[in-house]
């Protein structure tokens, strides 16, 4: 994930002037932004590429550590990113499209400490609150009369990232507070062809709350979602009869609180109580991931797998409450409440008949709540160190409907609620 805290475009936002070790930094934003990219030609296309970027509350620095970083969003806060494409060939002359690529990105309220092999810098405390806000990365690509080769579509929108070495005691508050409330993120790629298309891609990816500490964290953290739903779909229709779907990929993921320590948690005395509290409530809004593919008689295939890459052609996955801790030194609570976790996959054939084969197609669909991976758990008097508490529905779902022959094809659906393992 922290792929999306070093992209160039977000980290080239601000030029900032040396700081110190105390230097406090106070971010607050409303606002509307849109990234809207547009093509409609009626012929061929090659080595094209579509980028929109909003990005608000961004820190990047390589070069000192910070005292208290609060970086706020509130009331109507919206950011949108479409990339559409469209091309229309004839019936004698049909539309090429190659080399195309098309990348949506929203990102509120992020803050990166960390350098490519070398030092990486402290917060004392840091607080990224978001309240009434929404994201849509959309990417669309239509093609009537025509072909395409080497597709490739990303969406991806993030509410409030963080990465540093160390995250220091502040015993006054909680020493990491993310919230995000009453939002939403959608994120979203359709591709519809009707002549055949090889090597295609598509993903879209949510996040909220998420937090990396490369050392230690010194004192109390609390990641909190409450009533913000989550849409990750993908969708690839081409449903001419003769027309075939090669080497096709697609991975919707939607990820709510997710925690990575490389070191000791401590308890840094809050008032709160515990280390570590991780809190997701649904009630009536949830995690949708979804991929879906049409295809017709020329039928669709995945990448044949390698000695060195394993391919998962549709990949679906919701996940809530995630922390990774080398060493728990006090409390962990993670409560999920009102649950909706829906992961889906479905490839369709449409009006179609001998031929429309399943081949090199796997298809995994995941819902995972309140998961917990240590390297050593504490022994505290008379405390639970470790709770976990689930209430909601879980559904993951595979499907392949309307082909005739199927080879090498896998189906893997799995759920899983409250889970403690060793790292």
């Amino acid at each position: 994930m922290t792929k999306f805290l070093t992209t160039t475009a977000i980290a080239t936002i601000l030029a900032m002037p040396a700081m110190a070790e105390q230097t406090d930094i106070s971010q607050t934003v409303k606002a509307l932004q849109l990234a809207l990219n547009s093509i409609d030609i009626s012929d061929d296309a090659s080595g094209v590429s579509q980028a929109g970027i909003n990005a608000a509350n961004i820190i990047s620095i390589d070069f000192g550590s910070l005292d208290d970083v609060e970086q706020l969003s509130e009331d109507w806060m919206k950011q949108v990113s479409v990339n559409d494409f469209e091309t229309q060939g004839t019936f004698y002359n049909n539309a090429m499209l190659s080399d195309v690529s098309q990348s949506g990105t929203n990102v509120l309220n992020s803050i990166d400490l960390t350098t490519d092999g070398g030092p990486s810098y402290d917060i004392n405390r840091l607080s990224q609150k978001i309240d009434d806000a929404s994201q849509k990365a959309v990417n669309d690509i239509d093609i009537r009369n025509g072909t395409s080769i080497d597709i490739d579509q990303d969406a991806t929108n993030v509410m409030n990232m963080a990465a540093m070495d160390d995250l220091r005691d502040d015993s006054w508050g909680p020493d990491l507070l993310q919230t995000v409330d009453d939002s939403s993120q959608k994120a979203s790629n359709k591709f519809d062809i009707d002549l055949g298309v090889e090597n295609i891609a598509q993903d879209a990816v949510n996040v909220m709350n998420l937090a990396e500490v490369e050392d230690d964290l010194k004192g109390d953290s609390f990641q909190i979602v409450e009533y913000s739903p989550q849409s990750a779909t993908n969708s690839a229709f081409d449903t001419e009869i003769g027309a075939s779907i090669e080497n096709l990929m697609q991975s919707a993921v939607n990820i709510a609180n997710s925690l990575d320590v490389g070191g000791n948690s401590t308890h840094g005395g809050s008032e709160y109580g515990a280390s570590i509290t991780q809190v997701y409530k649904g009630y009536g809004s949830g995690q949708l991931a979804s991929n879906l593919v049409k295809f017709s008689t020329g039928g669709v295939t995945g990448p044949v797998a390698t000695s060195s890459n394993d391919y998962i052609d549709q990949s679906a996955l919701n996940a809530i409450n995630l922390a990774t801790v080398t060493d728990v030194g006090w409390t962990i609570s993670q409560s999920a409440k009102h649950v909706d976790q829906q992961a889906m996959n479905n490839a369709q054939g449409v009006g179609v008949g001998w031929g429309a084969d399943i081949t090199n197609f796997d298809q995994s669909a995941t819902n995972v709540g309140n998961i917990l991976s240590a390297g050593a758990l504490p022994d505290l008097s008379g405390m639970t160190e470790v709770s976990q508490n689930f209430s909601g529905f879980q559904m993951a779902q595979n499907g392949m409907i309307g082909a005739d022959d199927l080879s090498a094809v896998t189906q893997a659906a799995t759920n899983v609620i409250n889970s403690v393992s060793g790292l």
